[in-house]
């Protein structure tokens, strides 16, 4: 269910299931992916959980809090303590609405901050479980930006390749520079670019989208294994 398809007195009578939120962000990845990657990503697969589980899916927000690729243009960021209280804001309706399950899909790593740290300021004074994941976490690939796994899972998100991908030399460094050094992301990617598709892209999110059902199942506290 849709959250924004529905009357508000067909509305009040759903606040019993879980509410999913996705958070995504406009940040550039590479010159061979479009913008809007951590929002399709995310999107598609929370529309793909709406289909398996009985769930309220509400409308995505597209912006988020950037930091190491705020120098390349067309990203737009906002600030931490913004995406906090907005974030805070929109839970604090939720709440005031009945509802005592909030899953957050997590599109972009710089949200997942504000976002958590909206939500433990709400549990001080609100009854609810809420469960923030980000989407990358759930699967056992290398972790990259902008790299196959991210590719091919635009591809099955309906997006598509801007440029034919070009494997670069990166730098990682122990523990996190700041500010980012600018050859951790010389173009906005980091990580391996040679075995993008589509169909792997679908394998992936299969296993992300199995995996969020299981913690829509465990009522929000999927144990470890």
């Amino acid at each position: 269910m849709y959250a924004q398809d529905v009357s508000w007195e067909e509305f009040k009578s759903h606040t019993g299931k879980t509410a999913v939120l996705v958070f995504g962000a406009m940040e550039p990845h590479g010159k061979h992916l479009p913008l809007s990657v951590d929002n399709l990503i995310p999107w598609e697969l929370a529309k793909r959980l709406e289909k398996e589980r009985e769930i309220i899916l509400f409308p995505q927000v597209n912006f988020g809090y950037l930091y190491s690729l705020k120098r390349f243009p067309g990203a737009v960021s906002i600030s931490f303590d913004t995406l906090r209280r907005y974030s805070k804001d929109i839970f604090s309706s939720l709440l005031k609405d009945g509802f005592t399950r909030l899953f957050v899909i997590i599109g972009h790593g710089g949200n997942t901050g504000p976002v958590k740290l909206a939500l433990r300021e709400l549990s001080d004074s609100h009854e609810f479980r809420a469960c923030v994941v980000e989407w990358w976490t759930l699967i056992d690939v290398e972790a990259g930006h902008a790299d196959e796994a991210e590719a091919s899972l635009t591809l099955a998100s309906g997006g598509s390749l801007r440029a034919k991908p070009i494997p670069e030399q990166c730098r990682s460094y122990v523990g996190e520079v700041v500010p980012t050094p600018d050859d951790v992301f010389p173009s906005g990617h980091h990580g391996k670019v040679e075995n993008i598709s589509k169909e792997r892209g679908e394998e992936l999110m299969g296993r992300i989208v199995k995996k969020f059902a299981e913690i829509i199942d465990a009522d929000l506290m999927l144990e470890r294994k």
